[in-house]
This record gives C-alpha cells, structure tokens and sequence, in this order.
C-alpha cells in the first residue's frame, strides 16, 4: 500500500514503459496541490513579460528621438 500525502491530489494508474503519463501525472498532481505558488509564478512572468515590453518601447523610442534630432541638424 502507498502512503499518501495529505493534501497531494493523485491518480493511481500503471504507466507505459516511456513515463510520458507517469510525468504529465506529477504536474497534474503539483499543480492541484499547489495552487497559490502556480498563482505567484504566473504573476511573475506576466510582469517580466511587460517589463521586458515597457524597457523595449522605451529604448526604441529613445532612439527614435535621437535619430530624428540628429536628422533636423
């Protein structure tokens, strides 16, 4: 018998000798039983991504600015 966590969401099943399922398993399970951390991840990278975004505008606007003052000379 298998002692189980508590808490932990899981499926008890055979897996296939290639473990495929067995690790779409283990995230299913990670995922149910943690949700405030997949919560906090998802939140980090949405604000790397529009950071990333924000910076990216900036300097391209910033050389757009010089290019264009550099041409009116």
């Amino acid at each position: 018998m298998l002692a189980r966590q508590p808490g932990v969401v899981e499926r008890l099943r055979t897996a296939p000798a290639d473990g495929a399922p067995a690790q779409i398993d283990v995230v299913t399970d990670f995922v149910a039983s943690n949700p405030a951390l997949i919560v906090l991840v998802v939140f980090l990278l949405t604000f790397v991504f529009f950071a990333f975004l924000f910076v990216r505008r900036t300097l391209s606007g910033l050389r757009e600015g010089y290019d264009e003052g550099y041409r009116r000379k």
